[in-house]
């Protein structure tokens, strides 16, 4: 009889009386086979598809985050050491007074002087650490000076806060450069 409908009750091994109404078409086209077996059948897998999802959305949001954070990070260190580099040249030009490049030695407590000025313009907090004049010959960041300098090193705090799920973190950048005393004749 088309369109029919049958009561059907089987008992699971539990001993649990399933009943489902089914449609007789439908029980001839699924060949009697249990439609409950064939909804559970399906279902595999399911629940650890959402929560692989949901994991790979967390990890990558947090990849993302600390990504930026880094970024952040390398942009200010960055930015800071062209500042350093510029208050080194700075102070490297202006203190040579004379123009005589062998007057080096002589000018080191007037070019941490004018150093010291321009960093407090630039920068809030730095930690000099060393500061000394260099001659020919003596060794220098990246190798051995061709002519009479400074030599600084620092330390800069870049990043100092809280990271979701690392916590508080701080990163100082130590740098160091070499800024040679150019003299130029004037007529």
């Amino acid at each position: 009889m088309k369109g029919s409908a049958d009561l059907i009750e089987k008992t699971n091994s539990s001993g649990v009386v399933l009943s489902d109404v089914r449609d007789n078409n439908t029980c001839r086209s699924l060949g009697h086979i249990n439609r409950l077996d064939v909804d559970m059948k399906n279902e595999k897998g399911f629940i650890e598809l959402q929560m692989l999802v949901t994991c790979l959305v967390v990890l990558l949001t947090m990849f993302f985050f600390i990504f930026g954070t880094c970024i952040g990070v390398w942009k200010e260190s960055t930015a800071k050491y062209q500042w350093f580099t510029e208050a080194m040249d700075f102070a490297a030009q202006a203190s040579n007074i004379t123009g005589d490049t062998g007057e080096v030695t002589l000018n080191e407590y007037l070019a941490r002087e004018y150093f010291t000025l321009a960093m407090d313009e630039f920068m809030d907090d730095y930690y000099l650490e060393s500061f000394h004049a260099v001659n020919v010959g003596q060794s220098i960041p990246g190798g051995v000076a061709q002519s009479p300098g400074y030599v600084a090193t620092i330390t800069v705090p870049v990043f100092d806060g809280y990271v979701g799920m690392v916590g508080n973190q701080s990163v100082e950048v130590p740098m160091r450069y070499f800024a040679v005393t150019k003299s130029e004749r004037v007529n």
